[in-house]
């Protein structure tokens, strides 16, 4: 269980920094969306330093520990995703806008569940 913990942090901690980049770029969709959020602008780069973060606990966690930071980024990232799911949801988007979201809600989950279970 704990290798597959390790791939899922791998995983996440990838998606995450890979998505902190486009925050970070200001992508037109990205912009799109936290327009439609209500967001001022900008706001996707605090996002982006979130996801930072979570990917670097998830990493330090993993290599230097405590574990208990891996865990809690998972927590986090599974909470995180939780609420951008519940975002889309809210403004009316559709299921195909909202699929990102409920599967890296589900990636982080795994996350956190086989971090706990090993």
């Amino acid at each position: 269980m704990h290798t597959i913990f390790v791939i899922l942090s791998l995983v996440v901690a990838l998606i995450a920094l890979a998505s902190a980049a486009m925050d970070f770029r200001g992508t037109p969709q990205i912009e799109d969306l936290m327009r439609r959020l209500g967001y001022r602008p900008k706001f996707e780069h605090m996002l982006g330093v979130i996801k930072v973060v979570g990917a670097l606990g998830l990493l330090v966690g993993l290599v230097i520990g405590p574990r208990v930071l891996a865990l809690a980024a998972a927590f986090g990232f599974t909470l995180y995703f939780v609420l951008a799911a519940r975002a889309h949801r809210r403004i009316g988007d559709p299921t195909k806008e909202t699929v990102p979201a409920i599967g890296l809600t589900a990636l982080s989950a795994a996350t956190l569940l086989t971090g706990v279970l090993s």
